[in-house]
């Protein structure tokens, strides 16, 4: 019976059971894609993870990413629990603090901070490209959250790997009380990965409030999203909103679910594109066996 290293992570926070917990699978170069979408199914988490050998020169390693469905090209908080995991695990070592890891949506560069306890992960994301704004659902969106959504900007779509369509709400109580009909919202547009409902924040540690819906990828409710968090930039820029958030801030997610997630968010680029991070902490480290 095969045997495979083994760790589950939980990202954007520092303490055992906050945050979102991601499953990663070491060494995993011999596993099929169906042996993984198994195991992904299994743990039954938002995501799973394989590393694997690199297949060009440059990147440390290779990610595949699995949500309980499919498989993503990139996602925010696998990403930084696995770059935790390989480092804890031994399997690199940063080089000035810097990683290049492989994935399905290209090379992406690795910034680490720190170490032991204090180490903290950033990663460039992958450019969100504008998919579509979509007034027409600004009804039935506010219907299907149960609160009614901002006037503007409308209902807007931006992919990153996974698609998210944003959606604003005028108070961070609202977003902290919404309770969608999930059986609704998976009905409502099969071609985005799930809604990304937000507001700002005025005053304090945190600019954003965000909660990530996407029940149509088999995750109702996503603890902490670092893809989502990555696109949201994009967006604000797209709408002319970037100065309610600065160029650099924290946003704060699932404290609804008890998990209390931050997102560190810093904006490169005019266009959006952003540098998001946070801490990891191990929880699991074993072996799984098959």
């Amino acid at each position: 019976m095969p045997t495979y290293r083994f760790k589950q992570v939980d990202a954007f926070t520092s303490r055992p059971f906050y945050g979102n917990p991601v499953a990663v699978v070491l060494d995993a170069d011999d596993l099929s894609d169906e042996q993984m979408q198994r195991i992904a199914n299994w743990t039954n988490l938002s995501e799973t993870t394989f590393v694997l050998k690199p297949t060009i020169t440059g990147p440390a390693y290779r990610l595949r990413i699995f949500t309980p469905a499919h498989e993503l090209p990139f996602a925010g908080h696998p990403t930084i629990g696995s770059c935790h995991a390989v480092i804890e695990g031994g399997i690199v070592t940063p080089n000035d603090g810097r990683l290049v890891q492989e994935c399905g949506a290209g090379n992406l560069p690795l910034r680490i901070e720190g170490a032991g306890a204090e180490r903290r992960i950033l990663v460039e994301a992958p450019e969100a490209k504008l998919m579509g704004e979509h007034p027409e659902l600004s009804s039935t969106l506010s219907q299907v959250l149960g609160s009614p959504i901002a006037e503007s900007p409308a209902p807007t779509a931006f992919r990153n790997g996974p698609t998210w369509l944003f959606v604003r709400f005028e108070t961070e109580p609202e977003v902290a009380a919404l309770k969608p009909d999930m059986s609704a919202l998976a009905k409502l547009s099969p071609t985005v990965t799930g809604v990304a409902a937000f507001a700002f924040v005025n005053g304090g540690e945190f600019a954003v409030h965000i909660r990530c819906f996407a029940p149509v990828a088999g995750v109702p409710e996503d603890p902490v999203t670092g893809s989502a968090n990555a696109a949201l930039p994009a967006y604000l820029v797209h709408h002319g909103l970037l100065e309610k958030t600065g160029r650099e801030y924290i946003a704060t997610q699932a404290t609804e679910m008890g998990r209390d997630g931050r997102v560190c968010v810093r904006v490169l680029d005019t266009d959006g594109r952003a540098e998001i991070g946070g801490h990891a902490v191990t929880v699991v480290d074993g072996e799984i066996r098959l």
